[in-house]
């Protein structure tokens, strides 16, 4: 092996480049995401972007994103089959989407920090006296 005929002084001087090498090589950066206003999107933003860095998309306060809600199975379906939905952004906010999911946030730089209180996500079936039974569905984004 070419390290049995280097002295070991010389071997000792190497150590520090073998660890800078082992450590870059295990801890490289993400690239950086593209940023982008999500008025733009509809008017060629994208254009380009395939997918391989992260994308952050900014919204301003009254953005109305449209919302697609689907239902298959057996035995129901939805009536109207596509219900005219849409998420009203309330403040100037970013959504990142990447590789390891999407995370939502008031600051594109403390996306991944813990949230203060978790998102989540219930649905169930239930009738109370004097109303009408049905199924619930309730999302809870993430509070930074």
């Amino acid at each position: 092996m070419l390290l049995d005929k280097l002295p070991v002084a010389r071997r000792l001087q190497l150590l520090p480049l073998v660890l800078t090498g082992l450590t870059s090589f295990g801890c490289a950066h993400s690239p950086a995401p593209m940023r982008v206003r999500f008025a733009d999107i509809n008017h060629g933003a994208l254009q380009g972007y395939t997918g391989a860095a992260p994308l952050l998309v900014e919204f301003q306060k009254g953005d109305r994103v449209p919302v697609n809600f689907e239902l298959t199975g057996e035995g129901f379906e939805l009536d109207p089959s596509h219900p005219a939905l849409e998420l009203v952004a309330t403040q100037h906010c970013f959504l990142r989407v990447g590789s390891d999911g999407f995370r939502l946030g008031l600051d594109p730089d403390h996306l991944d920090d813990k949230p203060r209180k978790p998102g989540s996500f219930r649905i169930g079936f239930g009738a109370a006296r004097g109303q009408p039974a049905k199924v619930e569905v309730v999302i809870a984004a993430p509070q930074r």
